[in-house]
């Protein structure tokens, strides 16, 4: 009988919880009784963490890891796996949009192809409106352009992997987290399975967060815009020495006055834009090992509580 471990992170979730327990303890019967779940208080409002102290109370096998404070989903998440001891690690989003009931589909698919070591979800087609669903497919067009990897566009968090595959993903220690990427950089062999993703009408990721996740992605799993950013550099300086080229022609041969002030000072700015704006993309990637090289832990956690540690509270 197999040890399953499901792992999510808090957010506002506090009136999910409890269905999602229920739904999720629903769906292990038909699998297994030996099982763990592994909330993680990502430093969320009052509220979230009480609804998990109860179940605590009433279930062993609940354990509640208390994070200092937020540190964002995707840290939250790996700081989870981090304590899942299972034989196989379900994660997926406490707030429902994505269905517990996931797990046994997932489970039975990868009973039917033991050489999966990962199955996930994604949207075959996004949710949201015609914003939400534009940028999230040019979001994935984009980095699948210029990453080194393909990354599955409308990835969710759901998925089952076996413990093989969570151990050597804990082994990826980034400053800045995107799961889409780092879920692809540990190998192995997944495959993704058309799900459902409902929407309950609003959302924590403001496009400020979305925008900075976005960044994140980009820039942690490709080095190409610098290629482009010196490839531009390079057609800019080539230009350069042909026009200087034409206009020294021009004197020598026909000893013409060079005019068009306005032409050099539109020159100029472009070129003076084009090395900002490529000194500020150098700044990013500086930026991003600056913070790598200092090694900082990505999370940090208050208090695990458990029902022997709930017992002994004050």
């Amino acid at each position: 009988m197999p040890h399953i471990s499901i792992v999510t992170s808090l957010y506002h979730a506090a009136p999910y919880v409890q269905t999602f327990y229920d739904r999720s303890c629903a769906t292990l019967e038909s699998i297994t009784d030996d099982y763990e779940f592994i909330f993680v208080d990502d430093g969320c409002p009052a509220g979230s963490g009480d609804a998990v102290r109860a179940l605590i109370a009433t279930d062993p096998k609940v354990k509640l890891i208390v994070l200092s404070r937020n540190f964002g989903q995707h840290k939250a998440l790996m700081a989870g796996l981090d304590h899942a001891a299972g034989d196989y690690v379900f994660m997926l989003d406490s707030d429902l949009e994505e269905d517990p009931e996931l797990l046994s589909e997932f489970y039975e698919a990868l009973q039917q192809e033991p050489e999966l070591d990962v199955i996930y979800g994604y949207m075959a087609a996004r949710k949201g409106k015609a914003f939400e669903r534009w940028s999230g497919a040019l979001f994935y067009r984009i980095i699948n352009v210029m990453a080194d990897l393909e990354i599955p566009p409308n990835m969710l968090m759901a998925r089952l992997m076996k413990q093989g595959y969570v151990r050597d993903l804990m082994t990826f220690q980034e400053s800045h987290v995107f799961l889409g990427g780092v879920f692809q950089l540990v190998g192995y062999n997944q495959r993704g399975v058309p799900c459902k993703k409902s929407d309950k009408g609003s959302t924590t990721y403001t496009l400020r967060r979305k925008l900075t996740l976005a960044m994140d992605a980009l820039l942690s799993f490709t080095n190409k815009p610098l290629t482009y950013v010196a490839g531009l550099g390079l057609s800019v300086s080539a230009l350069s020495l042909i026009l200087a080229g034409i206009l020294a022609i021009r004197l020598a041969i026909f000893d013409s006055t060079i005019e068009g002030w306005s032409l050099v000072l539109v020159s100029v700015w472009l070129l003076c834009g084009l090395i900002i704006l490529s000194i500020g993309l150098v700044g990013f990637y500086v930026g991003r090992v600056f913070l790598q090289v200092k090694d900082r832990p990505n999370t940090i956690v208050k208090q695990i509580v458990t029902q022997e540690s709930l017992r002994s509270e004050p």
